[in-house]
């Protein structure tokens, strides 16, 4: 889950979170975040093998709820993302 409300996104999942920002221009939307493991249980394991990344997002806002991209991460390259963004309320 991620929140996104005045230019900042947050957010994060039962091993990570994420902290950033956001810049929106027209339909097109930049993302960057910080990605970091707050669960150190042992058989819960990071996508990105590591415990602290940066995430690039470019997305497009189809609609006003839902936001659809791409993501690259330079600490871990070879993982290839597609992110989908639904809005679940206000």
């Amino acid at each position: 889950m991620v929140i996104f409300e005045q230019g900042r996104a947050r957010g994060g999942d039962s091993i990570v979170a994420y902290n950033g920002t956001y810049t929106a221009t027209g339909s097109d939307i930049e993302i960057q975040l910080e990605a970091f493991r707050h669960s150190h249980k042992n058989d819960l394991v990071p996508i990105f093998g590591k415990e602290h990344v940066t995430i690039t997002v470019n997305a497009k806002l189809l609609t006003k709820e839902r936001i659809v991209g791409t993501a690259s991460c330079v600490d871990a390259p070879d993982i290839p993302m597609k992110v989908v963004f639904t809005k679940l309320r206000d």
